[in-house]
C-alpha cells in the first residue's frame, strides 16, 4: 500500500526541510556572490529538532547545545568565502569544526531570503507598520531566471528515487509545489559492449527496457547539483539525458527592499521614534530633517546602501536600511533623501520567528508534523552602544 505522505509521521531529513526552505526562498533568487543552502551535514540525516536564527556564534551554538537541536538554519552563511583549511587557529573555522564534530547539519538561506517578499524585509515592513496593500518590490529581481529542463531516462523502478533526488536538489519547484516533474513511458534500446556492467540486459545482446522519460525544471545554477544527485540514484553505469534551455520568464514579485505607504503621513522624528519602539532599540542613525513630511517608505535590510546609487525621485520619503557607509550617508544627505539606520544586526535577526513558522508549516504540509522548528531566543548582537 502506498504510504499517504499528509499522515505521515516519520521524521524528516535534512534534504526534507533544506526542500520546505528552498520553497520558501528559491536558491536561485540569491546573488551570484552568496553562498546559500546546505552548508554542513549529510543530507539523508534525520532531523528532530530545529534551530532558525541570524548567524552561528558562539551564544547561537550555546543555545544549540541546550535545544538538543540537530539542524542549524541561519541567514547568513556561516561559510561564505573559499575555505583554503580548516586549521582552528582562526576564529571563524572554529565555529565550523564545532558545528561538525556536534554531528549537525547547517542550511543557510541568505540573499535569496531577502529577495522574497514575505522574507527579511517583509518582516521589518511589517514591524515599522507599512500597509500591507500598494507594497511592491523597491529593485525588482532581474527580468529573467535562467531556468533549464532537465529531462532523464529512468528504469520505473527506479523512478520515485530519482524524483526525490532532483526535487532535494533544487528542482522540481513552481511557487507553492515541490516535486513537479513529468514521465511519459517508452521502450529504450541498448547493447551492453564487452566490459560494461548493466542494470539489465547481457553484454551483447540488444536489450529493450521500458523506461520513463521523466522530466523537471531547475535553473541552470543548480543543474549540476542536480545531475549529481541523479547520478546517486539512477542504477544505470550510462545515464542518458537531455538538457533544454527555456526562455526567459520574469518575477515580479521578487528583488531587494520594499516600498510601501504608512497608514497616515507623519514626521520623519516622529516615525523614527516609532521604529525604534518596534525594533526594541534605544538609537538609531538619521539623515535629514526630523520634520520633513513622510507617508511613503522604502527600506531594505542589512547594508542596503548601493540601493541608493540608481535611486529615482520619487520613489519615496523615507530610506529603511541596516547600515551605510559614510559616503552613502553623504550622498543621501546632498539628494536631500532621509534615511534611518537601525543596525545591520537589528534588520535581520527579527526574521527569526517568521522564518521557523514558515519552516513548520512546509514540514506539515509534507506530512512532518512531529519535528519540532523554534527560533533562537539567545542571540546577541556583537555590536554594542554606550
Amino acid at each position: 500500500m502506498k504510504r499517504d505522505r499528509k499522515k505521515s509521521n516519520l521524521a524528516p531529513k535534512v534534504s526534507d526541510v533544506l526542500r520546505v526552505v528552498h520553497q520558501i526562498a528559491p536558491p536561485h533568487l540569491a546573488e551570484s556572490y552568496d553562498n546559500v543552502g546546505l552548508q554542513i551535514g549529510d543530507p539523508a540525516a534525520p532531523v528532530s529538532k530545529v534551530l532558525v536564527g541570524l548567524e552561528v556564534t558562539k551564544e547561537f551554538l550555546k543555545e544549540a547545545d541546550e535545544a538538543k537541536a540537530d539542524l542549524l538554519v541561519t541567514h547568513h552563511p556561516l561559510i561564505f568565502l573559499p575555505i583554503k583549511s580548516l586549521s582552528e587557529d582562526k576564529p571563524g573555522n572554529q565555529l565550523i569544526t564545532r558545528v561538525i564534530r556536534s554531528g549537525r547539519s547547517l542550511i543557510a538561506a541568505h540573499t535569496n531570503l531577502d529577495s522574497v517578499a514575505n522574507g527579511t524585509n517583509g518582516e521589518l515592513a511589517d514591524r515599522v507598520g507599512l500597509q500591507t496593500a500598494g507594497r511592491r518590490i523597491l529593485r525588482p529581481g532581474k527580468p529573467e531566471a535562467p531556468y533549464v529542463k532537465y529531462c532523464v531516462f529512468v528504469p520505473k523502478s527506479h523512478v520515485e528515487r530519482v524524483i526525490e533526488a532532483v526535487s532535494a536538489a533544487g528542482a522540481g519547484i513552481f511557487g507553492d509545489y515541490s516535486h513537479c516533474t513529468f514521465g511519459a513511458p517508452g521502450t529504450g534500446t541498448f547493447k551492453p559492449l564487452e566490459g560494461a556492467k548493466p542494470f539489465s540486459g547481457e553484454v551483447g545482446r540488444l536489450a529493450h527496457e521500458e523506461e520513463i522519460r521523466l522530466e523537471t525544471r531547475c535553473t541552470r545554477s543548480v543543474l549540476p547539483r542536480v545531475m549529481r544527485a541523479v547520478r546517486d540514484v539512477h542504477p544505470y553505469e550510462e545515464i542518458a539525458y537531455d538538457v533544454y534551455t527555456l526562455e526567459p520568464t520574469g518575477e515580479p514579485n521578487t528583488g531587494f527592499g520594499i516600498v510601501g505607504n504608512l497608514p497616515k503621513p507623519t514626521t520623519l522624528g516622529a516615525f523614527a521614534r516609532t521604529v525604534k519602539k518596534a525594533l526594541k532599540i534605544d538609537s538609531i542613525g538619521v539623515v535629514g530633517d526630523l520634520k520633513t513630511r513622510i507617508e511613503r517608505v522604502a527600506l531594505s535590510t542589512g547594508a542596503s546602501g548601493s540601493l541608493l546609487r540608481d535611486w529615482r525621485n520619487g520613489t519615496a520619503d523615507v530610506f529603511i536600511t541596516g547600515e551605510m557607509t559614510h559616503h552613502d550617508c553623504a550622498d543621501a544627505h546632498q539628494r536631500g533623501l532621509p534615511v534611518l539606520l537601525v543596525g545591520h544586526w537589528t534588520s535581520e535577526v527579527i526574521v527569526g520567528g517568521r522564518f521557523a513558522q514558515m519552516i513548520r508549516e512546509g514540514l506539515r504540509e509534507g506530512g512532518f508534523s512531529d519535528v519540532v522548528v523554534e527560533a533562537a531566543r539567545k542571540e546577541k548582537n556583537p555590536l554594542s552602544r554606550i
